[in-house]
This record gives structure tokens, sequence and C-alpha cells, in this order.
């Protein structure tokens, strides 16, 4: 077991404030329905944006890569914001197969998500959020997940959610001749390939929500970024899955 973070973004494009996801509750209810959980040197995501110099009033758009419990909490804090979020990941949410209840703090366990009363932009497919941000389909992890592609001076920063959990999960596995390092969190494990496959296709780089590695850096493009090398997929290549 290791202990990982749950990191959520602000994109600045100059004209809009966009959050990618909107992070976790407090320590006491995470680790009561959920996981063993602290906060103690890490903030919400509307104080965050404000150590930033930033009215959480002044963020025009919470886009979501999903609505899990931790990708969700403090969104009603973003009062100004429009709330995005694919139509199949909406329809999961609101009735999941009873394995995924605590995922989306179902009614049926005596508590309350914190979507529930919310009104959702809903996208289907790519998307194009504003100049330079869109969305495009990532399923696997959850039936109705998406990735938020941002296009940036150094290149497309793709913020990938819970599609990639680690680095490590973008590594082959050569011994089996994996072309990726499969996490085992998906709800269709064929989906969640193919989305490795599209965010290999056309990230520069790469950001995941549970990666310690990112918080290296507060900015991201930094300085000297270094590109990532895309794998394109090449029908019989040793790491390509062809699909059913």
């Amino acid at each position: 077991k290791i202990e990982i973070p749950i990191i959520c973004y602000l994109v600045d494009t100059g004209d809009h404030k966009i959050m990618v996801d909107t992070g976790m509750p407090d320590a006491e209810r995470a680790t009561r329905y959920h996981h063993e959980s602290r906060k103690a040197d890490c903030l919400d995501s509307p104080d965050a944006v404000k150590q930033l110099g930033i009215d959480p009033d002044e963020v025009d758009i919470c886009i979501f890569t999903h609505l899990h419990w931790d990708h969700t909490h403090c969104m009603k804090r973003f009062r100004n914001a429009r709330y995005i979020a694919t139509a199949t990941e909406i329809r999961w949410a609101f009735n999941p197969l009873p394995l995924w209840y605590r995922s989306y703090e179902s009614p049926i366990l005596g508590i309350e998500a914190p979507f529930i009363g919310c009104h959702f932009e809903l996208v289907e497919g790519e998307a194009t959020i504003v100049p330079g941000v869109k969305v495009f389909p990532t399923p696997g992890h959850t039936p109705g997940h998406q990735s938020v592609e941002v296009e940036t001076a150094a290149g497309t920063i793709v913020l990938v959610g819970d599609a990639i959990f680690l680095y490590r999960n973008f590594e082959p596995k050569l011994d089996e001749h994996w072309r990726y390092w499969v996490q085992q969190r998906f709800v269709n494990m064929i989906d969640g390939w193919k989305s490795m496959e599209e965010i290999d296709r056309r990230a520069d780089f790469i950001l995941p929500c549970h990666d310690a590695k990112v918080l290296e850096h507060p900015v991201y493009p930094y300085p000297d970024m270094p590109l990532r090398k895309r794998r394109e997929p090449i029908p019989g290549a040793p790491f390509y899955f062809t699909g059913i």
C-alpha cells in the first residue's frame, strides 16, 4: 500500500479560470465512507485557489473528469461556475451498480453526494469548452469518464483524471508484453486500455490526479519541461492491443 494525493487543477486561459475536478471531503468523512485519509497538510480546492490570489467566485467553469467522491467535493463553493460532465457519467452516478455505491456516495448509504442539486451542462464525445481547452472521452475507470486537453505554448497537456492513476501505469510490463502497466480500477478494462492508447496518441504531457510526482512543480508547463515520447498505436507492434 502507498499513500496517494488527490490533485485538482486550475487552468487559467487568461479569459477563463477553470477547475478540473474539485477534490475530496474532510478526512473524517473520507475515512468513514471510503479510505483512511488525512488532510492535515493540504487544502480544500477553494482555499488553494485563494492562495493563488484568485477568488473562488472568479472560477467560471468546473469540468469533471468523473463524479467519484474524491473529485467532486467543494464544487458548490465555486458559486459562479458552470458544471460540465458527460451525460453517460451523470446517468451512472445517479444509478450505479451497488459495487459503486460508495464511489458515488449513493443516498442508500445515508449520505448526500456533493453533486446533488447541481445543474450540469452535458457533453458527449469530444467537445471544445473554450478556445484551447477541450474534453474527449476516456471511459474505463467509469463509463462516462473524460479527460481534458489543454493547449499550451509548450505543447498539449492532458489532465487524465483517473484514466491513469500513476505514471507507473503508463510504463510497459515487458515480461508480459504489456504496453501499459494497467491499473485494476476500471469498470471496463477494454475501454480503459483504449483510453490509455488515446491519451498516448494526444499528449505531449500527462498530469494524473493521484501521482505525488505532479506536486514537484506548482505550475505546468514549467521551464524546460521535457516532452514525452508518444507511442503511436501500430497494429502488430509488440505492445499494441487491437481490441475486440
